[in-house]
C-alpha cells in the first residue's frame, strides 16, 4: 500500500497463483537456504533450571551441521511523495469498508517517536473512549473501527518500514453512500479533524494516563502466556538484539510517552502522505454498475 519496492508490497504469504506454481525442488532449496542453524534462535520460557535447559539445547541442536547463512534482503523505503487512493472490489466482503495507512517512524533510529505513534493509535481507535469511537469527531454510519500498528499486527515486529493503519467497516451499503460510492471521506475527514486537534492541543492528561495504562495492561496480559512470551522475546532478539525490549515495552508506554510527544506524532501524520483503500462488495459494485447503465 505504501511500499514502492516489490518485495515489500507483496503479500507475505504469497499469491495463490505463485504458490500453486511451486514444486518440491524449489521448496527444498528454500528450506536449505533459510532454515539452517545459523538462522535459528531458541527461546525458552517457564519455570525450569537454566543449566538443565542448556544441556538439553546442546544435546539436540549442537549435532546439527552448519550451513552458510543467506544474507537477508535490504528493504529500505523512500518516503511517500503523494497520497494514494485505490478502490478494490471484494467478492468476499459483505459490507463496504475503508482502510487508511500511514508510514511510521523508524523503530530503530526513531524509537521514541515510534512509541508515541503506538500511543496515538490507541487514543484514536482502541478502547471505549477512543477519539474516533465516540464523541463529536466519531464518523457516523460505521459498524466497526480499529486502529493499530505493525505490519503483522504486533508493534516492533519489523526493523523495516512499518505502518499505522485504520480499518473501518460501514454499517451497510447505504451508509457508505449511494451504491457504496463514498470514497472513505467520512472516515478520513473525522481522522483529519482529530489529528489536527491533537497536533494543536495536547491530549487530556487523564485520557492519556488511562490509555497508556490500558495498553500496558494488555501487553502484560499477553506476556502471561508462555508461548506468546517466547515468541515476542525471540522476535525482538532476532530483529533488534533486544529480547529485554519485550519486558520493558509496557512500562515504556505507560510512563515514557508524554502528551507533547503524542502531539508531535499527530502533526507528523497530519502532514504526511497516506494511502486510502476503499473496499466495495462485489454485489454492491454490480448493482451500482447496472444502475449507471
Amino acid at each position: 500500500m505504501l511500499h514502492s519496492r516489490p518485495g515489500n508490497a507483496r503479500d507475505g504469504y504469497g499469491e495463490t497463483v505463485d504458490l500453486a506454481a511451486l514444486d518440491i525442488p524449489l521448496c527444498e532449496r528454500f528450506f536449505i537456504d533459510h532454515y539452517g542453524p545459523g538462522n535459528a534462535l531458541v527461546t525458552l520460557t517457564g519455570a525450569f533450571d537454566p543449566d538443565a535447559a542448556e544441556r538439553l539445547v546442546r544435546r539436540y541442536f549442537e549435532p546439527l551441521p552448519g550451513r552458510p547463512v543467506v544474507t537477508a534482503p535490504d528493504g529500505p523505503e523512500p518516503e511517500p511523495r503523494r497520497e494514494i487512493r485505490l478502490s478494490v472490489t471484494d467478492p468476499h466482503a459483505g459490507l463496504p469498508a475503508v482502510a487508511v495507512g500511514y508510514r511510521m517512524p523508524d523503530p530503530v533510529t526513531e524509537r521514541a517517536d515510534y512509541l508515541a505513534h503506538l500511543v496515538l493509535a490507541a487514543l484514536l481507535g482502541q478502547g471505549r473512549h477512543a477519539l474516533l469511537r465516540r464523541g463529536p469527531a466519531a464518523p457516523t454510519g460505521v459498524a466497526s473501527l480499529s486502529v493499530g500498528c505493525g505490519l503483522f499486527g504486533l508493534p516492533l515486529d519489523t526493523t523495516g518500514p512499518d505502518l499505522l493503519t485504520l480499518f473501518a467497516v460501514y454499517g451497510g451499503a447505504a451508509e457508505s453512500g449511494p451504491g457504496g460510492a463514498d470514497d472513505g471521506g467520512r472516515v478520513t475527514d473525522a481522522l483529519d479533524t482529530v489529528l489536527a486537534r491533537l497536533a494543536e492541543n495536547e491530549v487530556d492528561a487523564g485520557l492519556l494516563r488511562a490509555t497508556t495504562a490500558r495498553w500496558a495492561s494488555g501487553a502484560l496480559r499477553e506476556l502471561g502466556d508462555p508461548g506468546t512470551r517466547a515468541q515476542l522475546l525471540g522476535l525482538r532478539e532476532m530483529l533488534f538484539g533486544e529480547a529485554e525490549l519485550t519486558e520493558r515495552l509496557p512500562e515504556l508506554i505507560r510512563t515514557g510517552v508524554s502528551a507533547e510527544q503524542v502531539s508531535r506524532a499527530a502533526a507528523r501524520l497530519r502532514d504526511s502522505h497516506r494511502a486510502v483503500v476503499r473496499f466495495v462488495p462485489r454485489a454492491t459494485a454490480t448493482a451500482s454498475g447496472k444502475a449507471a447503465a
